[in-house]
Protein backbone atom coordinates (compact mmCIF):
# COMPACT_ATOMS: atom_id res chain seq x y z
CA UNK A 1 0.00 0.00 0.00
CA UNK A 2 1.57 3.41 -1.02
CA UNK A 3 2.25 4.81 2.55
CA UNK A 4 0.80 8.46 1.08
CA UNK A 5 -2.72 7.27 0.08
CA UNK A 6 -2.76 5.84 3.57
CA UNK A 7 -1.38 8.92 5.11
CA UNK A 8 -3.69 11.06 3.57
CA UNK A 9 -6.66 8.74 5.14
CA UNK A 10 -5.13 9.58 7.93
CA UNK A 11 -5.60 13.25 7.35
CA UNK A 12 -8.96 12.79 6.17
CA UNK A 13 -9.97 11.36 9.42
CA UNK A 14 -9.28 13.62 11.57
CA UNK A 15 -10.47 16.93 8.81
CA UNK A 16 -13.67 14.89 8.99
CA UNK A 17 -13.67 14.94 12.95
CA UNK A 18 -12.95 18.68 12.88
CA UNK A 19 -15.19 19.70 10.25
CA UNK A 20 -17.93 17.13 12.49
CA UNK A 21 -17.72 20.00 15.10
CA UNK A 22 -19.03 22.55 13.03
CA UNK A 23 -21.96 20.76 11.46
CA UNK A 24 -25.42 20.81 13.69
CA UNK A 25 -27.97 18.23 12.22
CA UNK A 26 -27.27 15.06 13.98
CA UNK A 27 -27.86 12.71 10.80
CA UNK A 28 -24.84 14.27 9.29
CA UNK A 29 -22.60 14.88 12.13
CA UNK A 30 -22.91 10.71 12.27
CA UNK A 31 -22.57 10.00 8.87
CA UNK A 32 -19.47 12.43 9.34
CA UNK A 33 -18.11 10.17 12.14
CA UNK A 34 -18.45 6.88 10.71
CA UNK A 35 -16.58 8.09 7.62
CA UNK A 36 -13.95 9.36 9.73
CA UNK A 37 -13.44 6.32 11.78
CA UNK A 38 -13.46 3.93 8.44
CA UNK A 39 -10.46 6.40 7.21
CA UNK A 40 -8.85 5.60 10.57
CA UNK A 41 -9.27 1.89 10.40
CA UNK A 42 -7.80 2.60 7.29
CA UNK A 43 -4.99 4.68 8.36
CA UNK A 44 -3.92 2.51 11.58
CA UNK A 45 -4.03 -0.63 9.70
CA UNK A 46 -1.32 0.05 7.11
CA UNK A 47 0.82 3.11 8.15
CA UNK A 48 2.17 1.26 11.60
CA UNK A 49 4.71 -1.68 10.69
CA UNK A 50 2.14 -3.88 12.88
CA UNK A 51 -1.61 -3.10 12.67
CA UNK A 52 -3.13 -0.89 15.43
CA UNK A 53 -5.71 -3.24 16.51
CA UNK A 54 -6.65 -1.56 19.49
CA UNK A 55 -7.70 1.80 17.27
CA UNK A 56 -9.02 -0.26 14.69
CA UNK A 57 -11.45 -2.02 17.05
CA UNK A 58 -12.82 0.69 18.84
CA UNK A 59 -13.24 2.37 15.48
CA UNK A 60 -15.29 -0.67 14.29
CA UNK A 61 -17.19 -0.19 17.18
CA UNK A 62 -17.86 3.54 16.33
CA UNK A 63 -18.93 2.68 13.35
CA UNK A 64 -21.33 0.05 14.56
CA UNK A 65 -23.20 2.50 17.13
CA UNK A 66 -23.22 5.64 14.29
CA UNK A 67 -25.00 2.94 12.40
CA UNK A 68 -27.64 1.94 14.45
CA UNK A 69 -28.20 5.79 15.56
CA UNK A 70 -28.60 6.44 11.76
CA UNK A 71 -30.88 3.92 11.18
CA UNK A 72 -32.79 5.25 14.48
CA UNK A 73 -32.71 8.44 12.82
CA UNK A 74 -33.84 8.21 9.18
CA UNK A 75 -36.64 5.94 11.29
CA UNK A 76 -38.08 8.35 12.95
CA UNK A 77 -37.98 10.77 9.85
CA UNK A 78 -40.27 8.74 8.09
CA UNK A 79 -43.82 10.40 7.20
CA UNK A 80 -45.97 9.35 9.59
CA UNK A 81 -50.58 10.01 9.17
CA UNK A 82 -51.95 12.57 11.44
CA UNK A 83 -54.92 14.38 11.69
CA UNK A 84 -55.92 17.35 10.10
CA UNK A 85 -55.65 19.58 13.27
CA UNK A 86 -52.25 17.60 14.58
CA UNK A 87 -50.86 18.13 10.88
CA UNK A 88 -51.46 22.27 11.22
CA UNK A 89 -49.90 22.05 15.08
CA UNK A 90 -46.84 19.85 13.74
CA UNK A 91 -46.49 22.34 10.52
CA UNK A 92 -46.58 25.50 12.29
CA UNK A 93 -45.55 24.90 15.69
CA UNK A 94 -43.42 21.25 15.79
CA UNK A 95 -41.26 21.17 12.92
CA UNK A 96 -37.84 20.98 14.84
CA UNK A 97 -39.00 17.38 15.73
CA UNK A 98 -39.25 14.21 13.61
CA UNK A 99 -42.61 13.23 12.71
CA UNK A 100 -42.35 10.30 14.93
CA UNK A 101 -41.26 12.52 18.03
CA UNK A 102 -44.57 14.66 17.33
CA UNK A 103 -46.46 11.59 17.56
CA UNK A 104 -44.95 10.28 20.56
CA UNK A 105 -45.87 13.41 22.42
CA UNK A 106 -49.32 13.89 21.37
CA UNK A 107 -49.93 10.17 22.38
CA UNK A 108 -49.77 11.31 25.70
CA UNK A 109 -52.39 14.68 25.00
CA UNK A 110 -55.81 14.90 24.85
CA UNK A 111 -58.60 17.25 23.16
CA UNK A 112 -60.37 18.97 25.66
CA UNK A 113 -62.92 21.73 24.83
CA UNK A 114 -63.37 24.56 27.66
CA UNK A 115 -66.63 26.88 27.65
CA UNK A 116 -66.75 30.57 28.62
CA UNK A 117 -66.07 31.86 31.60
CA UNK A 118 -64.28 28.49 32.78
CA UNK A 119 -61.11 28.96 34.53
CA UNK A 120 -58.38 26.66 32.98
CA UNK A 121 -55.69 27.42 35.93
CA UNK A 122 -55.92 29.11 39.35
CA UNK A 123 -53.71 31.75 40.34
CA UNK A 124 -51.29 30.31 43.34
CA UNK A 125 -53.07 26.65 43.03
CA UNK A 126 -50.97 23.96 41.33
CA UNK A 127 -51.03 23.24 37.65
CA UNK A 128 -51.71 19.59 37.01
CA UNK A 129 -51.44 20.10 33.08
CA UNK A 130 -49.58 21.52 30.32
CA UNK A 131 -52.12 23.08 27.95
CA UNK A 132 -52.17 24.40 24.03
CA UNK A 133 -54.76 26.94 23.00
CA UNK A 134 -55.77 25.41 19.92
CA UNK A 135 -58.62 27.48 18.66
CA UNK A 136 -59.95 30.30 20.84
CA UNK A 137 -59.27 33.11 23.75
CA UNK A 138 -58.20 32.67 26.92
CA UNK A 139 -57.84 35.95 29.37
CA UNK A 140 -54.89 35.84 31.85
CA UNK A 141 -55.84 37.50 35.15
CA UNK A 142 -53.04 38.44 37.97
CA UNK A 143 -54.75 39.65 41.15
CA UNK A 144 -58.24 40.16 39.26
CA UNK A 145 -56.71 42.47 36.76
CA UNK A 146 -56.48 41.45 33.40
CA UNK A 147 -52.88 41.67 31.96
CA UNK A 148 -52.88 39.82 28.71
CA UNK A 149 -55.07 37.46 26.25
CA UNK A 150 -54.06 34.28 25.14
CA UNK A 151 -54.38 33.17 21.40
CA UNK A 152 -54.26 30.30 19.34
CA UNK A 153 -50.48 28.75 19.21
CA UNK A 154 -50.31 29.87 22.46
CA UNK A 155 -49.32 27.85 25.89
CA UNK A 156 -50.84 28.08 29.36
CA UNK A 157 -49.46 27.11 31.95
CA UNK A 158 -46.11 26.52 30.61
CA UNK A 159 -44.49 28.72 33.84
CA UNK A 160 -45.45 26.04 36.12
CA UNK A 161 -44.55 23.26 34.20
CA UNK A 162 -41.03 24.36 33.70
CA UNK A 163 -40.63 25.39 37.47
CA UNK A 164 -43.04 23.07 39.21
CA UNK A 165 -44.35 26.49 40.94
CA UNK A 166 -48.33 26.74 41.50
CA UNK A 167 -49.98 29.26 38.62
CA UNK A 168 -48.73 32.67 38.88
CA UNK A 169 -52.19 33.83 37.17
CA UNK A 170 -55.53 32.67 36.76
CA UNK A 171 -56.23 31.92 32.98
CA UNK A 172 -60.32 32.38 32.31
CA UNK A 173 -61.96 31.16 28.83
CA UNK A 174 -63.13 34.30 27.02
CA UNK A 175 -64.43 32.65 23.74
CA UNK A 176 -64.95 29.11 23.77
CA UNK A 177 -61.41 27.22 23.59
CA UNK A 178 -60.20 23.76 22.21
CA UNK A 179 -56.65 22.68 23.39
CA UNK A 180 -54.38 20.03 23.44
CA UNK A 181 -53.73 18.81 26.99
CA UNK A 182 -50.80 17.15 28.37
CA UNK A 183 -50.83 15.66 32.14
CA UNK A 184 -47.85 17.34 33.05
CA UNK A 185 -46.31 14.14 35.15
CA UNK A 186 -47.00 11.77 31.56
CA UNK A 187 -45.51 14.64 29.78
CA UNK A 188 -42.38 15.03 31.97
CA UNK A 189 -42.10 10.90 32.04
CA UNK A 190 -42.23 10.81 28.58
CA UNK A 191 -39.62 13.68 27.85
CA UNK A 192 -37.29 12.24 30.78
CA UNK A 193 -37.04 8.98 28.35
CA UNK A 194 -36.22 10.87 25.29
CA UNK A 195 -33.52 13.65 26.42
CA UNK A 196 -33.49 15.16 22.45
CA UNK A 197 -36.78 15.73 22.84
CA UNK A 198 -36.89 17.21 26.26
CA UNK A 199 -34.29 19.90 25.53
CA UNK A 200 -36.68 20.44 22.28
CA UNK A 201 -40.01 21.14 24.34
CA UNK A 202 -37.75 22.65 26.61
CA UNK A 203 -36.39 25.52 24.71
CA UNK A 204 -40.21 25.70 22.77
CA UNK A 205 -41.78 26.31 26.05
CA UNK A 206 -38.94 28.96 27.20
CA UNK A 207 -38.85 30.96 24.09
CA UNK A 208 -43.01 31.07 24.92
CA UNK A 209 -42.41 32.52 28.49
CA UNK A 210 -39.99 34.89 27.15
CA UNK A 211 -42.09 36.13 24.72
CA UNK A 212 -44.93 36.87 27.31
CA UNK A 213 -42.41 38.48 29.39
CA UNK A 214 -41.67 40.90 26.65
CA UNK A 215 -45.28 41.24 25.54
CA UNK A 216 -45.97 42.14 29.06
CA UNK A 217 -42.95 44.31 29.96
CA UNK A 218 -44.14 46.46 26.71
CA UNK A 219 -47.76 46.54 27.90
CA UNK A 220 -46.51 47.86 31.27
CA UNK A 221 -44.29 51.08 29.87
Amino acid sequence: MDINIATLAGHLAFGLIAFSFLVKDILWLRLLSILASLFSVFYNYFIPANPMWLAINWNIIFVLVNVYHVAVIIYEKRSVDMSPKFKELYETMFKELTPVEFLKITNVAKWIKYETPEPIIKQNKPVNDLILIYNGTVDVIVDRKKVAELKDGQFVGEMSFITEKPATATCVVKHNTECLVWPQEKFKDLLKRNPSLYFTIQSLLTQEVSSKLVTSSKSND
